[in-house]
């Protein structure tokens, strides 16, 4: 009987334990991936153009993006990951145009595939574990972070195309919200990897 009633026990904490694990939103072993759509800023570097708006860069054009990510517990309240995906945008008029003495068709389209790092710090796991408050860091995960990367971007003129090298780094917020143990909405807004992003995480 004694010995019934201590593995009775053991199995007890063990379950209050797994389920005190499950119930944070986040933690040093979540592991997450997500898809959404948003709409990114990138830099274009021009090695033709000598004169411009950002350091040798060409316009940075705003581009409709497809998202996909992933973030790795590192620690208690710090993930790091990476971001990947690929977006573009129809040409918008047709003609000339010039810009500091070059002259281009200002109709074209373009192709772009994005690839960076990102780091996280979830505070507001922080604030829950240090209030005890019960503010749903079980459901709710809302974070901080930074993204920096690089990329290739195709455009399309309607007499060329050009293959240009791209740039993104800058800092975000966003919110994750857990409709099951393993299934949530997510969106961002900031500057970086994308200006607003919103889609569905997946916790591994």
């Amino acid at each position: 009987m004694k010995k019934f009633i201590y593995t009775a026990m053991i199995g007890i904490i063990v379950l209050a334990a797994a389920n005190t694990i499950s119930a944070q939103a986040w933690s040093k072993d979540t592991k997450v991936l997500g898809l959404g759509f948003g709409a990114s800023y990138f830099f274009h570097l021009d090695p033709d153009r000598t004169t411009s708006s950002f350091l040798g860069t060409a316009p940075i054009w705003l581009t409709g993006q497809l998202n996909f990510q992933g973030e790795f517990g590192v620690h208690d309240y710090v993930g790091i990951g990476f971001t990947t995906g690929v977006g573009g945008r129809a040409g918008y008029s047709r003609g000339f145009y010039s810009w500091y003495g070059r002259t281009s068709y200002s109709s074209y389209g373009e192709v772009n595939v994005p690839v960076g790092v990102l780091a996280n710090f979830h505070f507001y796991q922080l604030i829950a574990d240090k209030t005890g408050a019960d503010i749903k860091a079980d459901k709710l995960d809302v974070y901080a972070g930074v993204s920096v990367g690089s990329g290739v971007a195709v455009t399309f003129y309607s007499n060329s195309n050009h293959i240009y090298p791209i740039v993104f780094g800058g800092a975000h917020v966003g919110a994750r919200y857990y409709f099951t143990d393993n299934l949530g909405a997510n969106v961002e807004v900031g500057f970086g990897k994308s200006i607003v992003n919103g889609g569905l995480v997946f916790k591994l």
